[in-house]
């Protein structure tokens, strides 16, 4: 989280700054305000973020992730935040697939695990037409911003139940990042909708075969896809109302490097301290 407010432009950290004004949110010494007078007290005149430098605002930010305020401040900094809060809202009539999203959403880990790099332009979201990714900071300003790719009322959109499961293996390049080398994905039925391989961006340094059950000469003699080609073919099979289902789906989406808002998220409904057990197997808790 540090390093993506750190990437932002002077400009962008001047919104954020105001906009946690706007929230009431408050770091290790208290709001904007209060911390301006804790580091520089003899300078009130400029309390305005726009008078201020990078690094002032970066170090106000940054002070907010060590604070109970630091949930919020993830949710403002998420791109998808407008969708994202309309399938966290909770209906009288919500289908049980609606409230295991809704978990999902709300759960207090998602704003963090979900929390994508701002204006990357090789991302995608599934949601809105218009990538590389502006983000809104204010409520209308998706509206103004982006094309959304459905205008569905909310009760119609919560009702639709259409689920595909999606899965992707991973392996470590030169960068020290995770890119994706193969994806598959599943529709509620079982049936298989996708399965292939990924071009990797990045040099390789670890094909984890074992768990990939590739090498580079495996690789190279498939033809794998190029990612920009995979996000093409995701963004058809992932409307804006599909629910988008998997395990630790933030690290599959973060190397496939998109964005989708109608999650299920299994590793994080379904939490159990095994170490806790002693041995003991015991059920699974419930998510509602």
């Amino acid at each position: 989280m540090e390093h993506i407010i750190a990437t932002r432009e002077t400009n962008e950290l001047v919104e954020l700054v105001i906009a946690a004004q706007e929230k009431g949110l408050s770091g290790e010494h208290g709001t904007w305000l209060e911390f301006l007078k804790f580091c520089d007290p003899t300078r009130d005149y400029f309390n305005d973020p726009r008078n201020r430098k990078a690094e002032t605002l970066i170090q106000f930010l940054t002070s907010i992730i060590k604070t109970d305020d630091s949930r919020k401040l993830a949710l403002l900094m998420n791109p998808s935040r407008p969708l994202v809060r309309r399938y966290s809202c909770n209906h009288p009539k919500e289908t049980a697939e609606q409230r295991l999203v809704r978990k999902t959403l709300t759960h207090e880990e998602y704003p963090f695990d979900f929390l994508i790099p701002y204006k990357s332009k090789d991302w995608v979201l599934t949601g809105i037409i218009g990538s590389p990714i502006v983000d809104p900071l204010n409520d209308l300003a998706a509206e103004i911003s982006y094309s959304f790719r459905s205008r569905m009322p909310y009760a119609k959109s919560i009702a639709i139940t259409d689920m595909i499961a999606l899965c992707c293996e991973k392996v470590l390049c030169q960068d020290n990042t995770e890119a994706a080398v193969r994806v598959a994905a599943v529709d509620r039925n079982l049936k298989v909708i996708l399965d292939v391989l990924v071009k990797p961006n990045e040099p390789v340094i670890n094909f984890r075969t074992s768990i990939t059950g590739l090498d580079c000469f495996a690789l190279h003699l498939s033809n794998a896809t190029p990612l920009s080609d995979i996000q093409e073919k995701l963004l058809e099979l992932f409307p804006t109302e599909t629910i988008m289902v998997g395990h630790l789906l933030n690290k599959d989406l973060k190397a496939l490097k998109m964005d989708h808002a109608r999650v299920i998220d299994t590793s994080l409904l379904f939490k159990y301290d095994f170490s806790a057990a002693a041995g003991i197997v015991g059920k699974l808790p419930r998510p509602f």
